[in-house]
């Protein structure tokens, strides 16, 4: 039978009436002839009592300095006790049903704690467990070492959990269930009229990710890249299809869609980095450029400056991909915001994309009027 990886996310599992719309997608597809593997998240977020930043601060209670092996080993919980609770649901309504923590699962890490890597996966108890005829529930975001230690995935965990259990399954799809309905175009709360994409490719996607839209993490993109693994992002709470990610998708006006990054400042350092420790303090690799006799990046108004740069005033950062065959170019889209009165303190040039710095407060101004522009150059199209 065609296997089918359905993800959970902590929202859609944190209460015994979502866990319900949980269990007829799950039911809805084994009874469609499936073998189904579900990976589940930890209940809820902070300061839910299962939510796994709970657990981390019981930690803090007793002290500070906790191991990243204590915590990882800590942070596994929430996830394997999702697991537990859907497996024994699904068994209560007459399916039978196995859950595995990760390690079980075969998901082998590196040893970076609180942030490791999948290295491969050993598909072989997930087999048997299917050729068993059982929904077999994965605890995500986890793993376990060559050396036999616990680990986790860190942001996005559970989401690459799948697309790596997808991959080395050989799954038809893979399902990323969340609280919206897809991905959409920008920020539905910077622009509600946004539209969702019915799909969108794998390196717009990754770019968007990676420049702050939220809906799924640069690291789970990135593994469906290396696994060769499209995948839909669909709401856990609806019918409606989603958004296909990873076969080209439809532009509007030539773009495939805005994200925002804020609080960032750009900074400017004389010289090239030549050992790379500039690099590590940018927002992300996206943001960061080297010319001659100096070095640009934008850093998290958080973060630590590099010595000696010159940095602006606080900012946000807009990122547009687009199609390159479009015509649409970064001078077309710095004309727009200047056309819209919006004044840029920097500029990071992408393949098929760029991404300006623009005053904090001006982020939704500048994000509308690209968005006007590709609805514009869209229906002059249709003409």
């Amino acid at each position: 039978m065609p296997i089918l990886v359905q993800k959970f996310g902590g929202t859609s599992v944190n209460t015994p009436q979502k866990r319900d719309q949980v269990l007829k997608k799950v039911t809805s597809a084994k009874e469609k002839g499936y073998d189904v593997v579900v990976v589940v998240s930890a209940m809820g977020r902070k300061g839910e009592p299962y939510a796994t930043d709970t657990f981390l601060g019981l930690l803090e209670e007793v002290g500070p300095g906790a191991s990243p092996r204590t915590k990882d080993l800590l942070a596994s919980c929430g996830e394997i006790i999702s697991a537990c609770l859907v497996a024994h649901a699904l068994e209560q309504k007459g399916y039978k049903a196995c859950p595995l923590t990760g390690f079980q699962a075969g998901i082998v890490t590196n040893g970076d704690f609180t942030n490791a890597d999948i290295t491969k996966v050993n598909a072989g108890r997930l087999q048997k467990e299917l050729s068993e005829g059982k929904i077999a529930v994965v605890a995500g975001f986890q793993g376990i070492t060559e050396g036999d230690d616990i680990t986790t995935l860190g942001r996005g965990g559970s989401d690459t959990t799948a697309l790596a259990l997808g991959g080395a399954l050989g799954a038809e799809t893979v399902e990323i269930y969340t609280d919206v309905p897809g991905i959409a175009f920008t920020d539905p709360r910077l622009l509600p009229e946004a539209p969702y994409l019915q799909s969108i490719d794998f390196y717009p996607m990754h770019v968007l990710a990676c420049a702050g839209a939220k809906v799924i993490h640069p690291r789970a993109v990135k593994a469906a890249i290396n696994f060769k693994m499209p995948f839909y992002v669909k709401s856990t709470f609806s019918d409606e299809p989603g958004t296909l990610i990873g076969r080209k998708g439809e532009n509007f006006g030539g773009l495939y869609g805005i994200a925002l990054t804020k609080n960032v400042l750009i900074a400017t350092v004389k010289g090239e980095d030549e050992t790379g420790t500039w690099r590590a303090k940018a927002v992300d690799d996206l943001f960061y450029r080297v010319e001659p006799g100096r070095t640009v990046l934008a850093v998290p108004t958080s973060g630590v400056l590099p010595e000696g740069c010159v940095a602006s005033a606080e900012c946000d950062l807009v990122t547009a991909v687009w199609e390159p065959e479009s015509g649409v170019t970064a001078e077309i889209v710095q004309a727009v915001l200047r056309d819209a009165g919006i004044e840029t303190a920097g500029f990071f040039g992408l393949h098929s994309g760029g991404a300006w710095a623009v005053p904090a407060g001006s982020a939704q101004a500048a994000v509308r009027a690209v968005f006007s522009f590709a609805g514009e150059k869209r229906r002059k199209e249709a003409i």
